[in-house]
Order: C-alpha cells, then structure tokens, then sequence
C-alpha cells in the first residue's frame, strides 16, 4: 500500500510518501513526521476499534492521521486507507 501527502510545513511545500510503513520525501517535513510519531509512541493514535499504541507508521490510517497533524492543509492521494465504521457503542 502506498498514498502520498501534499501540504506545507512552516509555509513551505513538502510531499510525504508513505509505503509499507515507510515515510519518504522532503526531509524536514519526514523528520517531523518522524519525531510526531516517535513522541506518540505509548499513546493511542487513531479511530475506535483501529488506533495503535506503537510503531504508528506500520499503520496506514495511524500514519495518515500523524502526517495530517504535521502538514498543513494536506492532501492525500494514492491508496488513501479509509476508517471504518464504529463499532456499536462506541463515544466518538
């Protein structure tokens, strides 16, 4: 699976690659993307029923969601991964 992130970071143009768990692309904006998850790490990332607690780019939707908070105003393309639907009961 792969999907590519477009946005800025610092009002400047970055591109993120994400494949396989693997995060590529304009370096500052990858390190950040980086550090974001390596902060995260022990807390839950994600929708109901979908979040991980640890190595949150091993996960497609955790990554989206993690790479969505360093970019502004991104724009997601590619095999973009989708949330499911909660589960019942579920507070979101």
């Amino acid at each position: 699976m792969m999907f590519t992130a477009g946005g800025q970071v610092g009002g400047q143009d970055a591109t993120i690659v994400w494949k396989d768990g693997m995060v590529s692309g304009s370096p500052f904006a990858v390190q950040l993307v980086l550090l974001e998850a390596a902060n995260l790490e022990g807390e839950l990332v994600g929708p109901v029923n979908q979040q991980t607690d640890t190595r949150h780019l091993s996960s497609p939707l955790s990554a989206l969601m993690i790479i969505d908070r360093v970019l502004t105003a991104a724009v997601f393309t590619g095999e973009v991964p989708e949330v499911d639907s909660a589960p019942p009961g579920a507070v979101i």
